[in-house]
């Protein structure tokens, strides 16, 4: 069964049913005890896992930089969490850093390059999907025929593009740019570059 590195934000708990995702099982490091009692040891980029489990055949989900900042964007508009503008989020890329950060807590420590998660030096190590005709090219990739469930989907939100104005769309640019260069990303598309595309 294929492997799954799952980046946040990106459709992976709908997809993990389908394949075999990683877990603190395949890291080669030790994960703090809260980040497995609250299942973020899911989030398991693939230069952090064991070497037998590193050659399993792997891919990950890659989505368009804007709309999945919006997604977890979202995912911080929780009742027992400080509310704060889109704006106030977005400027929260200033501070982030890579450091200790890679189990990745979000939201704030979602803010890593996508590339990130699929790379060991920079260098792209597994297959990767475009989000967009997710399900089939899915179903291509892995042989089968799959049901993909619309979970965790960002409490209903439908057009990111609203979101912005040119100060935000520029600032996630910049963050994002190695993202957005590998992959051929614009503010309106998904990925068109370095893929893997269904049928």
């Amino acid at each position: 069964m294929k492997r799954f590195i799952h980046i946040p934000k990106n459709a992976g708990t709908s997809i993990r049913s389908w394949v075999s995702p990683m877990d603190y099982n395949d890291t080669k490091e030790e994960l703090p005890e809260y980040i497995k009692s609250i299942g973020m040891d899911k989030h398991l980029p693939h230069s952090k896992l064991k070497p037998n489990s590193m050659f399993d055949s792997q891919f990950a989900v890659v989505r368009n930089p804007w709309a999945r900042m919006v997604s977890l964007y979202h995912d911080k508009q929780h009742p027992h969490t400080k509310t704060m503008s889109f704006l106030t989020f977005i400027s929260h890329l200033d501070h982030f850093t890579y450091e200790d950060h890679w189990w990745c807590n979000p939201p704030h420590k979602c803010f890593a390059q996508q590339l990130d998660w699929i790379s060991i030096n920079s260098k792209p190590m597994i297959d990767v999907l475009p989000f967009n005709n997710l399900q089939e090219n899915l179903e291509e990739y892995l042989g089968h025929q799959v049901f993909l469930e619309h979970k965790n989907s960002g409490h209903g939100f439908t057009n990111y593009k609203s979101f912005y104005n040119d100060y935000s769309k520029l600032k996630v640019a910049k963050h994002f740019a190695k993202d957005i260069e590998h992959f051929g990303f614009t503010f309106e598309t998904e990925a068109t570059r370095n893929i893997i595309n269904g049928p």
